[in-house]
């Protein structure tokens, strides 16, 4: 690491740079999975591309297999010719490439609409891997492997949006009436590394060049600036993801975000900027597109920082509340794997769970409801709007769930009196 540069960067999200949120997750790699083109002749090759991203620091791996169908949605017998139905790879610590699986539908296939093409991914490594990625979008690359010619075929592909059967991605194409003559040329499925820990040293440059802005823009951070455009965020994104929320809930996790962009050192003799994720994120997203800087500083949070400030948010959370609790809400490993459960959540590799709504988020957010206040913003009206919402939510729950509303119990007497403390009086 450039030691001026003072945290180590997560790598970047080679993937989302081109299938966005368009990933499937089988540990411990990524997956987007498209076909192209989407419209084909009889007789024209077609290619199954898979962009792949291993999240550990270990070699993976990885064995691609099509499954093709023999009759087409009319129920009609269709054909393909491919040099090789499966192909095995073995990704470097890091790597993420672009395997192409090259197939050619062929006499009897007949013209058909939403012809499904089934691509099986299954990932192996070894034992003590470290996850180098989040599970979730995060910052793109400054450098790849590759030209930004061929970055851009990639991000003109559709990607599928979700897997079947946990390690199966189906994706569709059309075969058009037009027959083309055999086709002759020998195809065979390829590979191209798309970025490797050899680009790592001129990301850091890159991100080291970014510094001092990240730092001016963070200053930007502001309740007045961010508060209300992660309202509107966390009500769609969790809305979004099956778990729609109360308005106080929302306001609870947009003003826990909001302070865990704030300066803590004050209150934390130990908290650094540069170990925040959320500012690790911003620095690597500068490096990508310096244009972001000139975007305004809600758009930001929300576009590029949003699962990063989350992940900060829930560590912060866990801290603010342990003392006002007492009660053990597990050490900083536990707390980290709890953090990127609910980062698979967000990234919907998981089910919903009501106590990603609480469990920490809206029990931190109480602990700062004195400390946030934003425009238009009334903190006395979301103690009640809280209490409301309990109510609704506490008959649905059991075990742990309910002893999470015990301890919002305690949160909402304690920020009541710290609200008169504040000398904050009802709207």
């Amino acid at each position: 690491m450039d030691n001026r540069l003072h945290f180590e960067p997560l790598y970047p999200d080679v993937l989302g740079a081109i299938a966005g949120n368009l990933r499937v997750i089988i540990e411990p790699v990524q997956a987007a999975v498209g076909i192209f083109p989407r419209r084909a002749y009889i007789n024209q090759p077609v290619e199954v591309v898979a962009i792949l991203q291993n999240m550990v620091d270990q070699p993976v791996e990885i064995k691609v297999a099509l499954d093709l169908p023999s009759k087409d949605p009319n129920g009609k017998p269709i054909a393909f010719s491919t040099p090789k139905k499966a192909v095995t790879l073995q990704l470097t610590g890091g790597e993420a490439g672009v395997v192409r699986l090259p197939l050619v539908p062929i006499n009897p296939s007949q013209p058909a609409e939403d012809v499904p093409v089934t691509l099986s991914i299954k990932a192996r490594t070894g034992k003590n891997a470290n996850a180098v990625r989040p599970p979730t979008r995060s910052a793109p690359p400054s450098v790849l492997a590759v030209s930004p010619f061929k970055l851009q075929v990639l991000q003109d592909i559709d990607f599928a949006d979700h897997a079947v059967n946990g390690d199966s991605i189906s994706v569709f194409f059309a075969i058009e009436p037009k027959k083309l003559p055999a086709y002759t040329q020998q195809l065979k499925p390829t590979y191209e590394a798309l970025w490797t820990r050899q680009q790592l040293g001129e990301e850091r440059k890159h991100i080291l060049a970014k510094i001092d802005d990240a730092r001016l823009i963070a200053h930007s951070f502001i309740a007045n600036e961010v508060y209300i455009p992660l309202f509107h965020a966390v009500d769609e994104i969790y809305a979004a993801h099956g778990l729609p929320l109360h308005p106080g809930e929302t306001n609870a996790i947009a003003k826990l975000m909001t302070y865990t962009l704030g300066d803590q050192s004050d209150t934390d003799p130990n908290y650094r900027i540069e170990d925040q994720r959320w500012f690790q994120t911003l620095c690597q997203t500068l490096a990508s597109d310096e244009t972001v800087a000139r975007v305004n500083p809600g758009d930001i949070v929300v576009r590029h920082l949003f699962e990063a400030v989350m992940y900060d948010a829930i560590l912060l959370a866990f801290a603010l509340i342990r003392p006002r609790v007492r009660t053990n809400l597990g050490d900083k490993t536990e707390r980290i794997v709890y953090a990127n459960r609910v980062l698979k959540w967000l990234a919907g590799q998981s089910e919903a769970d009501l106590i990603y709504i609480y469990l920490p988020l809206v029990l931190g957010g109480v602990a700062v409801n004195h400390v946030v206040v934003a425009p238009k913003d009334d903190p006395w009206g979301m103690i009640d709007d809280l209490r409301e919402a309990e109510r609704g939510r506490v008959r649905l729950v059991a075990g742990d769930a309910a002893e999470i509303f015990d301890m919002l119990d305690k949160l909402l007497e304690r920020g009541e009196e710290d609200l008169r403390r504040a000398r904050i009086s009802r709207g």
